[in-house]
């Protein structure tokens, strides 16, 4: 019995580690963090920044799997909220830039021109989206 569950272990172990490859690879694939490091002129420190991606996830991971309580205030969790909002609406954007999703959408429903609304439009919603799992508790 006490094989088993070893066995499961390493095989819940492996899937995770490659998970989370996938993952990683998938965002520097799509170039992210290049860019916004680009933008903020930190290409320097990419090496930095890519280590801590990795570092923040492993604690995130072990703080879930072990079941550590972390107390934050209402504030520090608007931050942290902040902050994930951020990496999604970016890791978001990316993809679409990759896909091209925009410029297509953009010449099929004829929207040039009102385009910056649909943008505004969009980011609106995964605000109101946000703040309702938050406030339901999901």
């Amino acid at each position: 019995m006490l094989i088993r569950y070893v066995l499961l272990a390493l095989a819940c172990f492996a899937s995770g580690i490659a998970i989370s490859g996938g993952y990683f690879a998938f965002i520097s694939l799509i170039g992210i963090f290049p860019k916004l490091l680009e933008k903020v002129k930190g290409a320097r420190h990419y090496m930095l920044i890519e280590s801590l991606l990795a570092f923040g996830a492993t604690l995130a991971n072990a703080v879930y799997l072990f079941d550590i309580p972390v107390r934050i205030t209402w504030l520090g969790y608007s931050v942290v909220c902040l902050f994930g909002g951020i990496f999604v609406g970016c890791l978001a954007g990316a993809l679409t830039e990759v896909l091209n999703v925009i410029p297509i959408a953009a010449r099929r429903f004829s929207v040039r021109r009102n385009l910056p609304y649909v943008i505004y439009a969009l980011a609106a919603g995964k605000l109101i989206g946000s703040l309702i799992s938050v406030a339901v508790g999901m």
